[in-house]
C-alpha cells in the first residue's frame, strides 16, 4: 500500500512480511500499530506480477486491496471515533488517511460511536465545502478497481495502450483520490496525488482524470468552491469533458455528484459514442436512472448496453441507525449503477463486497414506520432514531437550529411532509417553532 497504517505518511518502505498488505515508516510505527493490527494480519504470500496469469488477475487484485477469499478483510487497522473525527474535522486530505483503514464494519463501529455523542451526522458537514458526502469504504473502492480493471484488462488484450477513468462532477475529488490509491495498490505501482494518477498496467495506462463544472456560481451552489481538492480537478462542462477524454481513447465515465438532469445517460452515450467503455454512476436516485431506447444505444454505441445496480457497503451523510428495525435498515448504502457493455463480465467479488438489503428507496417505500424515521432525520431531527422518537422532546440546540433552516426556499414544505410523522409534544414544538 501507499501509506503507513501508523501514522498515514506517504511512501512507507516497510510492508509487513505476514500480511504483505499493511506498510510502515519505520520499525517503531510497525511496533505502535501491532496490538490492533494483529488480528489482520494473516494471508499467503502473493506472487509477483510477472507471474500472473490471466485467469489469476482478479483474485491478485482483491489480495492486494486485502480481501481474503472468504470475506475477511486483511491488513487494516479500524480507525478509532476520535481519530477519525479529528481527520475529518481537519483541513487535510483524507485520501491517503483513510486508505487501508476504510473498511466497512471499522467505519460502522465509528458511526455507532458518533452516533451515542451526538455527533453523526454534524461531523459530514464539519469542514470547509460542509458537503462532505461519501465516507469511501474499501468495499465501495475494491467494486469500483474491479470494475476498471476489468475493462482494462479487456481493453489490453485487444490491443489498446491507454484507458481514461473521466470522472465528472467531481467536487473535491474524495472518491476519485480513494479510487486511485486502491488502484495502485492492486497493480502495485506507486501514485502521486499531487498531479492527475497515470498508473502503468504493465505496457498498458490508466489515467484518473477528475473534472467539475467551468460555472463559479455552479461550484458554490454545490459548496465546494473553495473546497480542498484530494487530487486536480480541472474546470471542465460536463459534456465537454466526456468529449475531449473520448478523443483519446476509450473512456471510462464516472460520477460520484449525480448530474441532474434527465438525459445525463444518452448525453453521456452520445457524446463518448464508440469510444466509451463504461459509465458508473453513484448515489443516483432511483427515478433519475433513465436508460435509453435500445435502437439509441445501439446507434450511440455499436452494441447494446445493459445498466445493472451494484449495493457495496458504504457509509455517507444520509446514513442513521435505526432503532427497532432490522440490523442496518436506517443505512442508506450509496448505490453504483453500471452501465456497460454486454461483453464485460459481471461483478463476481461482490459477495465479499456487498450487501444484500437491495435499495433504499424500495427499503423505505416498503416500511411506513422506517419512513417516519428516515423523513423526520431530513429536516435535521438528528436525536430521532426509532419510531418511539417522533413523539420525543425536541432538544433547544435542534429547534433553534429548525428555525434558520426553515426561512431557506423549499424548507417549509418539507417540514409539513415532516409534521405528517410526529405526534405528541414533538409535533407541538414544531409547528409553535416555524409558525405552521
Amino acid at each position: 500500500m501507499v501509506v503507513c497504517l501508523a501514522c498515514g505518511g506517504p511512501g512507507p518502505p516497510f510492508r509487513c512480511s505476514g500480511c504483505r498488505v499493511a506498510c510502515f515508516c519505520s520499525k517503531d510505527c510497525q511496533r505502535s500499530a501491532a496490538v490492533a493490527h494483529r488480528p489482520f494480519c494473516r494471508w499467503p504470500e502473493i506472487p509477483e506480477a510477472e507471474g500472473w496469469t490471466s485467469d489469476d488477475l482478479t483474485e491478485i487484485w482483491l489480495q492486494r486491496l486485502g480481501l481474503g477469499e472468504d470475506g475477511r478483510v486483511l491488513g487494516q487497522r479500524p480507525l478509532q471515533e476520535d481519530e477519525a473525527w479529528d481527520l475529518i474535522t481537519s483541513q487535510q486530505r483524507l485520501a491517503p488517511r483513510f486508505f487501508g483503514r476504510n473498511r466497512f464494519d471499522g467505519l460502522l463501529s465509528v458511526l455507532r460511536a458518533w452516533t451515542s455523542q451526538s455527533r453523526w451526522p454534524l461531523v459530514m458537514s464539519a469542514r470547509s465545502q460542509a458537503h462532505l458526502t461519501e465516507l469511501p469504504t474499501l468495499e465501495l473502492c475494491a467494486c469500483l478497481v474491479w470494475r476498471v480493471l476489468s475493462c482494462a484488462k479487456q481493453l489490453r488484450q485487444q490491443g489498446h495502450k491507454r484507458l481514461i477513468f473521466l470522472s465528472i462532477g467531481a467536487g473535491d475529488a474524495l472518491v476519485e483520490a480513494c479510487v486511485a490509491l486502491h488502484l495502485a495498490a492492486a497493480l502495485g505501482v506507486p501514485v502521486s496525488l499531487e498531479e492527475e494518477p497515470r498508473l502503468k498496467y504493465g505496457d498498458f495506462e490508466i489515467s484518473v482524470v477528475a473534472t467539475d463544472s467551468d460555472q463559479d456560481e455552479v461550484l458554490r451552489q454545490n459548496r465546494v468552491a473553495e473546497a480542498p481538492r484530494e487530487l486536480p480537478v480541472r474546470r471542465l462542462d460536463r459534456r465537454r469533458a466526456v468529449r475531449s477524454a473520448s478523443d483519446l481513447g476509450p473512456v471510462y465515465v464516472f460520477s460520484s455528484w449525480m448530474p441532474m438532469h434527465a438525459c445525463w445517460c444518452s448525453d453521456v452515450l452520445e457524446d463518448a459514442g464508440t469510444q466509451l467503455v463504461e459509465m458508473c454512476f453513484l448515489s443516483a436516485p432511483p427515478e433519475l436512472i433513465q436508460v435509453p431506447r435500445q435502437e439509441v444505444l445501439r446507434r450511440a454505441t455499436g452494441h447494446t448496453r445493459a445498466t445493472q445496480e451494484v449495493f457495496p457497503k458504504t457509509l455517507c451523510r444520509w446514513d442513521f441507525l435505526a432503532q427497532g428495525f432490522e440490523e442496518g435498515a436506517g443505512l442508506f448504502h450509496s448505490q453504483l449503477y453500471v452501465t456497460s457493455a454486454k461483453t464485460i463480465a459481471a461483478f463476481s467479488p461482490l459477495p465479499r463486497l456487498g450487501h444484500g438489503m437491495g435499495c433504499y428507496k424500495r427499503r423505505m417505500d416498503a416500511s411506513e414506520e422506517l419512513t417516519a424515521v428516515n423523513v423526520c432525520r431530513g429536516v435535521g431531527l438528528f436525536h430521532v432514531h426509532g419510531v418511539e422518537d417522533l413523539s420525543a422532546p425536541v432538544p433547544p440546540p435542534h429547534l433553534a437550529s429548525l428555525k434558520t433552516a426553515a426561512a431557506e426556499p423549499g424548507v417549509k414544505e418539507r417540514f409539513a411532509e415532516c409534521v405528517k410523522f410526529l405526534r405528541g409534544v414533538a409535533r407541538r414544538q414544531i409547528l409553535e417553532a416555524l409558525g405552521m
